[in-house]
């Protein structure tokens, strides 16, 4: 069976490395893995980030246009997909084009991660916060990654609508199979093998990507006496704002640049601890890649992260905007290496038993079945 999948936000095929990006291919593939040939259905991006009504107007209009040509063309013989999938539906990236798709196709129509703000009722983004109620509301399922969505989404649900509460996942292929290189990284990048290592990996962009840099910055001067090098994976239009709050430190952070997936996870199975404040974070899918890798983790428990993070057992969880804290505990895993290879080694078998990409599979197979069979 046919699945029309469509990503608002950021497509699958989208050029820019992102965690929206990495997400959007997971859950295509866990539909594909499932038995289901996916066809992604546009590549339009509805995504306004100035609040310019105008501009949300015209993504309106653009939305509608394609709606009604995907009408069509999904109305010749055998075209019609079973069902439609929309992954990330807010109010600055609202779905125009899959409710109006399954209204006149009568086919069911799913969101996975859904998120809905009534303080943005009468702000800038109102005609995409409108348009993120009707798309939530017309939803035959919504699948949600990060349990803080839920109290406002249930307010909007319909009540045929079904909840599904689904941890975020990963795939564990080319993780599993990438041991760790240290002498090589080290002779890559100039590293000191003996030194602590911590990483870090994340786009360098405006807005709460700098701003948890920001926070790091200042986190690693209260470890400023200790022993550590820091090694930075990401670039962006940021960069250059970035590399001047890590000045202090420029003999003790690398920043790589962009690496293939590759070339992160070789980076991440040689280091010692992943560190990164967190902000605004939903739930950071680099997190539940580096435990992937066996890193514990030290960040601030905000969104979701507590889901992904278990505090005390595969990392350490700081209250929001706490850089005291969060230097303490990565104080902790320096003068404590042990400490990080039992919770590195807890983190890992975590990430294997609750966060596979299987389970989404076989969760997403038996909810689509069910939604097809009764449309």
């Amino acid at each position: 069976m046919k699945i029309a999948y469509y990503a608002p936000l950021k497509s699958p095929l989208h050029y820019r490395p992102s965690g929206d990006r990495l997400v959007a291919r997971l859950f295509q593939k866990s539909i594909e893995d499932g038995g289901f040939d996916v066809e992604l259905a546009s590549e339009f991006r509805s995504w306004e980030g100035e609040g310019d009504p105008e501009r949300q107007q015209q993504m309106r209009e653009t939305g509608t246009e394609l709606a009604h040509r995907l009408v069509r063309e999904y109305s010749a013989p055998d075209s019609q997909p079973a069902l439609w999938f929309t992954y990330h539906v807010y109010h600055k990236a609202p779905d125009w084009i899959g409710p109006v798709v399954c209204s006149s196709l009568k086919i069911p129509y799913v969101i996975a991660e859904a998120s809905f703000a009534p303080k943005q009722i009468n702000g800038p983004w109102h005609i995409g916060h409108e348009q993120c109620r009707a798309c939530i509301h017309s939803a035959d399922a919504v699948i949600s990654l990060n349990r803080q969505d839920d109290p406002c989404l249930r307010g909007v649900l319909k009540p045929s609508c079904e909840l599904v509460e689904l941890k975020p996942f990963i795939s564990l292929e080319g993780i599993d199979t990438i041991s760790a290189d240290r002498a090589q990284v080290a002779q890559r990048w100039g590293v000191a093998a003996d030194t602590p290592w911590l990483v870090c990996v994340a786009m360098m962009r405006e807005g709460d990507k700098l701003a948890s840099y920001r926070e790091l910055a200042q986190t690693l001067t209260l470890v400023e006496q200790d022993s550590w090098h820091l090694l930075m994976i990401g670039d962006g239009p940021a960069r250059q704002r970035i590399s001047n709050l890590f000045k202090p430190f420029a003999s003790r952070t690398t920043e790589t640049g962009l690496l293939s997936r590759q070339e992160i996870y070789t980076v991440l199975r040689s280091s010692d601890l992943y560190v990164w404040p967190a902000v605004n974070e939903a739930y950071g899918m680099a997190l539940l890649e580096a435990q992937a890798c066996g890193l514990p983790v030290v960040a601030s428990a905000v969104g979701g992260i507590p889901q992904i993070v278990a505090h005390g057992t595969t990392g350490l969880l700081a209250p929001s905007n706490d850089t005291q804290t969060l230097s303490r505990y990565i104080r902790e895993f320096i003068h404590n290496p042990d400490l990080g290879k039992k919770m590195g080694a807890r983190a890992q078998e975590k990430c294997m038993r609750e966060h596979n990409i299987h389970h989404a599979t076989t969760v997403q197979a038996e909810l689509f079945s069910r939604l097809i069979d009764k449309a």
